[in-house]
């Protein structure tokens, strides 16, 4: 449970500083400045919105080299 626990800490945060760092890395809808809410609001309601097999495999696009796009 430990090494799962840590295991998706790692994978949010990050996924939350490739966002924030590179936001052509986010959804146009995530990008777009629909509300007054800021970047980093946005990239969080975006990531609190993944499912757990969703967020594990936008990780591995954005930092496995064998993934694909």
């Amino acid at each position: 449970v430990k090494r799962m626990e840590f295991k998706s800490k790692t994978y949010i945060t990050e996924l939350f500083n490739a966002y924030v760092s590179d936001s052509s890395l986010l959804p146009v809808l995530v990008r777009k400045k629909e509300s007054d809410d800021s970047l980093e609001r946005r990239i969080c309601d975006y990531i609190s919105g993944m499912t757990d097999r969703y967020a594990i495999n936008e990780y591995k696009k954005l930092f496995s080299p064998d993934e694909k796009d």
